[in-house]
């Protein structure tokens, strides 16, 4: 009997360690990742003319798999609907000065970790400072990606984590006055259910210009995790932006924290709202 039960101990004990190694790797992939760079430039349409976009959707870290397969056709569909150029890619070597400056646009649709090598980080900072356009969609403000200058002047804060218990949640967003562009034919209050994410600060402090804040309210915003994380049982309190812009130099970025799921890319308030952000990145209606 005694035998029995160290071999069921031993069984126990080896699942615990797997499950926790197992946990270990899932964690290290979506904070660190596993890096590749392409170094050959993909070849674009020749009539990328007019106001044009770059759907960029590379990872290197977690995929939100859903989600990217999802946006992809729903942003050309948004672009058809416009007369927009779209260009869809997941090879970081657009990130060239050439091809680069063919764009109004650049989409960072999901991207996680260090998607860009030190030229072609170089060589963004450098379009976006010159006057291009920038949104970013959820997971490209979370904490992977490892450029101080990206965290500081593009995203304008730090992602600490998202809420875990439960990791999907209802809960309500407040649109605050700004940009005729940007809150054009959004509700004033907006229900919806997200994976939430939490800051250490909020960009607001930064200069940043909030167009939807979240109510916490009734909301479980800890994103602790048994034996891996134990300092995450926190929210933002009274002021949580989660959708937020700013200029960067002499161009724009627009950063929304939503969109993890697949289910996203067909709410119509979430694809009005990327609408807009698209028009006013990329000063597609400036006189």
């Amino acid at each position: 009997m005694k035998r029995k039960l160290k071999i069921a101990l031993k069984i126990v004990l080896g699942l615990f360690l797997l499950f926790v190694i197992a946990m270990g790797l899932f964690i290290y992939k979506a904070r660190y990742g596993f890096n590749f760079y392409e170094s050959d430039p993909p070849e674009l349409p020749a009539d990328m003319i007019g106001n044009t976009i770059l759907l960029f959707s590379k990872t290197n870290g977690f995929r939100h798999g859903e989600a990217i397969d999802a946006s992809i056709p729903a942003f050309e569909k948004m672009a058809k609907n416009n007369g927009w150029k779209l260009f869809s890619t997941d090879n970081g070597a657009v990130f060239n000065p050439e091809q680069l400056q063919k764009f109004d646009v650049v989409i960072w649709n999901n991207c996680s970790r260090k998607v860009l090598d030190e030229e072609q980080r170089k060589n963004f900072k450098s379009y976006l400072e010159n006057g291009g356009g920038y949104l970013g969609v959820h997971a490209s403000g979370d904490n992977s990606h490892q450029w101080e200058w990206y965290e500081k002047n593009v995203i304008g804060t730090l992602f600490s984590h998202h809420s875990l218990n439960p990791q999907f949640q209802m809960g309500t967003m407040h649109l605050e006055e700004g940009n005729a562009t940007l809150t054009k034919a959004l509700p004033t209050k907006w229900e919806r259910e997200e994976e939430w994410y939490v800051f250490y600060d909020s960009p607001r402090d930064k200069g940043f210009k909030v167009l939807y804040t979240l109510d916490e309210g009734n909301m479980n915003m800890s994103g602790n995790i048994p034996l891996l994380a134990s300092d995450k049982d926190f929210g933002m309190g009274d002021d949580h932006p989660i959708v937020w812009y700013n200029t960067v130099g002499k161009g724009r970025v627009f950063y929304s924290a939503l969109g993890h799921a697949g289910s996203a890319f067909e709410e119509p308030e979430h694809l009005q709202m990327l609408e807009n952000a698209i028009q006013w990145a990329g000063k597609f209606n400036d006189e």
